[in-house]
């Protein structure tokens, strides 16, 4: 049995119930013309491509009164299973193996078999396996009614099986055992209960039936095809609805007609329209108020300054609620910046963004991962597509693209970066990235960045510009080789620098490292072109006015020397280096005493 949101009232069916027995009048001369629609649903099975062999994965849970009923359940519900695997390896490819059996720590089997469904699913979500079954005590009296056997969740993960009391015995409870199995089983994969002809399906048990009809092959075929990625991921559960949709269309007449096909049609068109992946009910399932309380203080846990406390109290609640963003976010979150080197969590984040691609923050997560790893071109590609993802929306953050900026220019795109910070004016954050984009253009002789609130670029006959897709492997490369000189590894430096120049043969920032790897080797002449060949692109290159006051200080150009090192002090204050040579330059002269006092103007002590 499905369901109460997909049951028809009790007051309901007793109006079905007679108006089909009215309508059966004329089921004589109405069924033979609707079996030329059974075949089109055969066709569909037969025509799709064969299915490869499946193993299912099946967890089983029993509560206290099935184990207290029935003695070695385990075994006995491994040996059911067995018994169900043998019934559709044929005509569905697939078999069943016990995952696990595990107690389940509830009492209390009578009434209604839906509330049981409900606390199974709140304690497993079984995203890591195929199905997730809840074993509880058998009725005191045998009843035929599927409903009364078990009850499943329709396009759900989990069904609950009563045990059988003594009046069934030998190959007729073990009959009964597979065709309950089964029947709730078929429901999670979307099948409906069928009238004619008799099988597992019907609503009713029948010791004499067996099998799935066409139909219902057709419909879970289609379920098989796309599980379980249909369940986590938007464009797989796309198609299964798209094939669902296929079959149900054939499924015509009285005898189909009703709340269950209405349902899935319902379903089918809401996925069809979905930007996020939807759970069995159409929507993402909604947290409790405890468990919405229960968020509440994850927050406060985190802001307090407590990941680690917070994201074990979170864990629980994004095992149960695959489907809710918000708990999905701060779980991604919290995993990154606890444990960001571990390959669960970038796995935990993408599959978020399998699920919410719309949001921006998830993508921003998982670019933070691939830059702690060193994965530059897999963190751009995840900032692009967060960056879209803000496009999109007409009420972005300002603060979220501050974050986007700060990340680009951890990437070292300089170009987005500041086009990021450009949409969010006033916040710190962004002033902070504009102005370290601007000294890391200055650092590596990049062109000056387009215009902040237009976002055109200037050109220049001296100042060739540069692709922003290519601004982070140049900037990395500079920084690497200038990491190479100062580290002595003169060889393995000079063969990247000729790597970059033809790389990016028009640069000035090539030049820079040229001029960098002359100085060092003594080569004054062509260091000394070099650098002012990186002036004539970009006055304001700061490491080349810096190289360039080193190279006139050892040649005793004292003009020039004084000239580059007070360039490279009004362009970064902080280059305590420049101070220390200018002050070599003014030993001696009136200039050293006012040298010192706006020394210790910026750094509040005196000049060494």
């Amino acid at each position: 049995m499905n369901p109460g949101s997909q049951r028809t009232p009790r007051w309901l069916r007793r109006c079905l119930i007679v108006v089909l027995g009215l309508v059966c009048v004329r089921c004589a001369s109405t069924e033979r013309p609707r079996e030329a629609s059974r075949p089109r649903a055969a066709e569909a099975v037969s025509q799709s491509p064969a299915l490869p062999r499946r193993v299912l994965r099946v967890r089983v849970y029993a509560d206290a009164d099935h184990r207290a009923q029935v003695l070695h359940w385990e075994r006995a519900f491994a040996a059911g299973l067995q018994r169900a695997s043998e019934a559709v390896r044929e005509p569905l490819r697939v078999t069943f193996a016990l995952e696990s059996a595990r107690a389940w720590d509830r009492r209390g089997s009578e009434g209604p078999l839906e509330p049981m469904l409900g606390a199974l699913e709140a304690l497993d979500a079984g995203e890591d396996v195929d199905l997730v079954v809840g074993l509880v005590s058998a009725p005191p009296a045998f009843s035929e009614s599927q409903h009364e056997l078990g009850f499943a969740r329709v396009l759900g993960r989990h069904c609950v099986l009563r045990a059988l009391n003594a009046t069934v015995q030998g190959e007729a409870r073990r009959h009964l055992e597979v065709s309950a199995l089964l029947h709730e089983w078929a429901h999670t994969l979307g099948a409906l209960h069928v009238r004619e002809p008799r099988g597992w399906m019907s609503s009713k048990y029948g010791a004499a039936w067996t099998g799935f009809d066409a139909r219902t092959l057709a419909l879970l075929d289609a379920g098989l095809r796309h599980l379980p990625r249909a369940r986590v991921e938007l464009e797989p559960q796309r198609a299964w609805a798209r094939e669902l949709k296929t079959v149900l269309d054939t499924l015509r007449g009285p005898a189909w007609e009703g709340p269950e096909r209405d349902f899935l049609l319902a379903w089918t068109e809401r996925v069809r329209s979905a930007s996020v992946v939807l759970g069995p009910e159409g929507t993402p399932r909604a947290l409790t108020p405890e468990e919405r309380q229960r968020l509440a203080e994850v927050i406060a846990l985190e802001k307090a300054g407590r990941p680690e406390v917070a994201a074990e109290a979170l864990e629980p609640l994004a095992v149960r609620h695959p489907q809710d963003e918000r708990v999905q976010l701060l779980a991604c979150y919290l995993a990154v910046h606890l444990t960001p080197a571990l390959a669960a969590t970038r796995e935990r984040c993408e599959r978020a963004i399998a699920r919410f691609p719309g949001e921006p923050s998830l993508r921003m997560n998982v670019a933070l991962l691939h830059l702690h790893a060193g994965r530059f071109g897999a963190a751009q590609d995840s900032l692009l597509a967060a960056r879209r993802n803000l496009e999109a929306r007409a009420d972005s953050e300002p603060a979220l693209w501050a974050d986007l900026a700060g990340l680009f220019l951890r990437a070292h795109c300089l170009t987005w970066a500041e086009e990021a910070a450009a949409r969010a004016p006033g916040l710190a954050a962004s002033a902070t990235v504009l102005e370290q984009a601007t000294r890391m253009r200055r650092q590596v002789a990049l062109p000056a960045r387009p215009d902040a609130s237009t976002g055109t670029r200037t050109p220049s006959a001296s100042m060739p510009q540069m692709e922003p897709a290519r601004e982070g492997a140049l900037v990395r490369e500079v920084f690497d080789i200038e990491a190479l000189l100062h580290a002595g590894s003169s060889g393995t430096a000079r063969e990247r620098i000729t790597a970059l120049a033809q790389a990016f043969p028009q640069s000035p920032s090539v030049a820079l490292v040229q001029c960098e790897l002359h100085l060092l080797k003594g080569r004054l002449a062509p260091a000394r072109a070099a650098c002012e060949r990186v002036l004539a692109a970009r006055e304001d290159a700061v490491q080349a006015h810096l190289l360039l006051g080193v190279l006139a200080t050892n040649t005793r150009a004292h003009a020039r020397a004084r000239a580059h090192l007070e360039r490279v002090i009004a362009l970064e204050p902080s280059r305590t280096e420049a101070w220390h040579l200018l002050a070599r330059e003014y030993r001696g002269t009136k200039q050293l005493g006012p040298l010192k006092a706006r020394y210790r103007e910026q750094f509040a002590r005196d000049l060494p």
